[in-house]
């Protein structure tokens, strides 16, 4: 879990910008919470199907309930990177900084749009429909309608993963997007240097008084034995 974008608060007079990175790193905890809770419940899935396997002992309504529990955590995992790229595509054209734009377009191409689409959509897609401007225009049947395979959410015929690897990638782009604004921004304000050397002193302050301490308890010790 992240808490990086409070410390630029006071980098951009903006506000605009304060508050994109802190919806941005919002919905990167929220996507990381959603997968802790998938994996949960995956785990649960597969000890119902445990060999040796008693098919009349299986409670099916709680393995659906089950499903229902993985589809619905997948369908917010995926509102929270779709919030994501929101985010960055809007920081892009705040600040107009190329290392946002290259961070954005591989963003992009990792993490589709067309299942955020989908399952935005998905009232429309059940009735093989599919808005094209400001028309809804029909698409045909949707053979495979939100199944799950191994660690990925299926949608008609394609395969989206929902998995940690997914949450890696997405928290690298995070990460990445911070790197840029610490470096073409909070490192060009003087305020902000002069409070990140002040934050370094204090740390190395309250370590070394941690470590006298630990020594004077240390020999304390020594002394009554």
């Amino acid at each position: 879990m992240y808490d990086s974008a409070s410390k630029y608060h006071f980098v951009f007079k903006d506000i605009k910008i304060n508050l994109l990175l802190m919806l941005m790193e919002e919905y990167v905890n929220g996507a990381e919470l959603q997968i802790r809770r998938i994996d949960r419940t995956r785990k649960l899935v597969r000890e119902t199907f445990q060999s040796p396997i008693n098919i009349e002992n299986i409670n099916w309504t709680t393995y659906r309930n089950r499903h229902l529990k993985i589809f619905c955590d997948a369908h917010f995992y995926f509102i929270c990177v779709g919030q994501v790229s929101k985010c960055l595509e809007r920081l892009c054209a705040e600040l107009k900084n190329i290392n946002l734009y290259k961070i954005n377009s591989e963003f992009q191409k990792i993490f589709k749009r067309e299942i955020r689409n989908d399952l935005e959509h998905i009232d429309a897609r059940a009735v093989g429909k599919k808005l094209k401007g400001r028309k809804e225009v029909a698409i045909g049947h949707i053979r495979d309608f939100k199944n799950f395979s191994n660690e990925n959410l299926t949608f008609n015929g394609k395969a989206y993963p929902v998995n940690k690897e997914s949450l890696r990638k997405l928290k690298k782009f995070y990460k990445r997007t911070i790197s840029v604004i610490h470096e073409d921004y909070a490192l060009k304000d003087p305020s902000f240097v002069d409070e990140m050397k002040r934050d370094k002193y204090l740390k190395k302050v309250i370590k070394i008084a941690q470590k006298e301490y630990q020594n004077f308890l240390h020999s304390k010790q020594s002394e009554q034995h």
